[in-house]
């Protein structure tokens, strides 16, 4: 959807309206289409499950998909995201305060995976904001590439090549996964 033919500001309450308001973002009030593909669909559920799966081993907190809306810009208000994959640990959510509605406070990690029709201003529009929230590591997954970056709070990054690991760092300690796992649709048979 264009936002130059839009006649009016959306507020987050304004997607739950919607029909279709989870195909949207909004970049301060403005609606942005979220480009979804089959492949980058699938990869970002295996991320997903592969993050659950850990954390209820592990005990550390909740993961969510991408239905879930980040709303962790207390002075932009109309600036409202769902990124494929978002995890916080118990320390700073209790299990027993998991509220019905959107996220407001930064995930301590969170994953997008890039769809064919992401465009690279916007992803790095996404990581900078993302990090000033608060997230403290953000994952860019590449499916065409089978590569990463990974970005942190402290303003470093790193880029991760297809034979490399996903590492949850000091955020998910211990986890580490193989990009080669992530990228195969299907299982290997020997």
């Amino acid at each position: 959807m264009s936002t130059a033919a839009q006649s009016h500001m959306y507020t987050p309450e304004d997607l739950e309206e919607m029909e279709d308001g989870v195909a949207y973002e909004l970049e301060d009030g403005e609606l942005v289409e979220r480009p979804v593909g089959l492949k980058s669909s699938i990869i970002g559920s295996k991320i997903n499950a592969i993050l659950v799966n850990f954390t209820q081993e592990h005990d550390l907190g909740f993961v969510a998909g991408s239905d879930l809306g980040l709303k962790i810009w207390p002075d932009r208000p109309r600036n409202f995201k769902r990124p494929d994959v978002a995890f916080v640990q118990w320390a700073r959510y209790p299990a027993a305060d998991v509220a019905e509605g959107e996220l407001t406070i930064p995930p301590d990690l969170v994953v997008e995976v890039i769809s064919p029709h992401d465009k690279a201003e916007a992803v790095q529009r996404k990581v900078r904001e993302y990090l000033a929230a608060g997230v403290r590591l953000v994952w860019i997954v590449f499916p065409e590439t089978q590569t990463a970056e990974v970005y942190r709070l402290d303003g470093t990054s790193t880029p991760v090549a297809p034979e490399g690991f996903l590492d949850g760092e000091d955020v998910m300690p211990g986890l580490r996964i193989p990009m080669p796992g992530i990228f195969a649709l299907r299982p290997q048979r020997p």
